[in-house]
């Protein structure tokens, strides 16, 4: 189906070197198009970096153009047709219909039908203008998330396609195309034979998109994963956490997310480190918030807010306040809260054995008068200084000096 300028080109094109390659193509005598995320990202209103392409040019053809034009041209796929262009500073991965050197009409729609979903067979040129081969459109702004075809045979010809389906259902989906559900539930074995890192992606995304509750409530439900990780203990919390960090305008996190949707002990937080492939940072963060003893008292008044910084820093403190007001409607006080964590001053103990020395302190005793003096301020809140914390000194050990 032909949609005339159905995009704006602008949402395509996001340089000159795109643009350049296109007339290229054109001048020699071949078709250049858009396919697959940024046509449907353009659509659904979301922005893209990266930017896959299709041209009816053979592949010896588009490599001959690219010599005539000086332009380098690497394989990159050749099972796939897939060639990388690069243009200045630009990097674009063309793939060719065929390797037949006359492409007939039919070879668009052929190449779409090889797509794994609906959503993901739209092309577009460069004006805007859309061709949509299997009611792509239709099904993205109804919220359709459905295979091309026959989908037992889709998933078939690659496993992961199970994955996708999922994500794409926590990414745009709002109904759900039964068909094609039943065919990844009936198929789910398959994904046993796809590389775990390819599972493990396609899982990260799935935890980040908007509707991921949604999408996750279904893999569980069905045991699509059960061979790699076991269910969350409550999906719902992913949701509310959701509606939290959006009211609250903050940028989502995927160790405070993983935190909130498995609540691990420690030794599950390294299970689940490998099976999200998190680095190094994010591993000690996880279980740092797995460690933390907090609970919603502690967030009670800026003392005990004091005490929760200095004992696991301003970003636990801030992630932890989140994850555990997940039942509290108040908005205005959570966000009261986190203004409270934000605005608290850096904390540190302002006392060192030099200073009691110089008032004549017995240095034999130093350790023991230090440990009683940080005691003495942390359950104050961290809130004493250096002469109140002398001063206490003189009160305490009256007879140190």
């Amino acid at each position: 189906m032909f949609h005339p300028n159905y995009i704006n080109p602008k949402k395509l094109i996001t340089n000159d070197d795109i643009l350049y390659l296109f007339k290229l193509v054109e001048t020699h005598g071949g078709v250049l198009r858009f396919v697959g995320g940024v046509v449907r990202d353009a659509i659904a209103g979301y922005n893209r970096t990266d930017i896959d392409l299709v041209t009816d040019l053979s592949p010896s053809e588009f490599s001959d153009m690219c010599d005539e034009e000086d332009i380098r041209c690497v394989p990159i796929g050749i099972q796939f047709f897939t060639l990388g262009v690069i243009i200045r500073s630009s990097f674009f991965k063309v793939t060719c219909l065929s390797t037949d050197e006359d492409s007939s009409q039919d070879e668009w729609k052929k190449d779409a039908a090889k797509r794994d979903l609906t959503i993901n067979a739209v092309y577009a040129d460069e004006q805007g203008n859309v061709f949509d081969y299997f009611d792509g459109i239709k099904d993205l702004e109804n919220g359709v998330i459905k295979f091309i075809g026959t989908p037992s045979k889709t998933i078939e010809k690659d496993p992961i396609r199970i994955m996708r389906f999922f994500r794409f259902c926590a990414m745009f989906g709002k109904k759900i195309d039964k068909k094609s559900l039943k065919s990844c539930i009936e198929n789910k074995h398959l994904l046993q034979k796809v590389s775990q890192e390819k599972i493990k992606e396609e899982l990260f995304k799935i935890i980040m998109a908007p509707y991921a509750a949604r999408a996750l409530d279904l893999v569980f439900k069905y045991g699509v994963l059960d061979f790699l990780i076991a269910p969350p203990k409550d999906i719902k919390n992913l949701e509310k956490l959701d509606n939290i960090v959006s009211a609250l305008g903050l940028e989502k996190n995927i160790i405070r997310r993983i935190f909130v949707l498995f609540e691990p002990t420690a030794k599950r937080a390294e299970r689940l480190a490998s099976i999200f492939r998190l680095n190094k940072e994010q591993k000690a963060y996880l279980l740092d918030l797995c460690r933390a003893k907090v609970t919603v008292k502690n967030f009670k008044d800026s003392v005990s807010i004091n005490k929760i910084i200095y004992q696991y820093g301003k970003e636990i403190c801030r992630d932890l306040c989140l994850c555990l007001n997940l039942n509290n409607s108040n908005i205005d006080e959570i966000k009261q809260i986190l203004n409270t964590v934000d605005s608290s001053k850096k904390l540190e103990f302002p006392l060192t054995g030099s200073d009691l020395i110089k008032i004549g302190a017995n240095k034999k005793f130093l350790s023991l008068y230090m440990d009683v003096l940080k005691k003495e301020w942390f359950e104050h809140g961290c809130m004493d200084n250096k002469e109140e914390l002398l001063e206490k000194f003189r009160i305490i050990f009256k007879y140190g000096v």
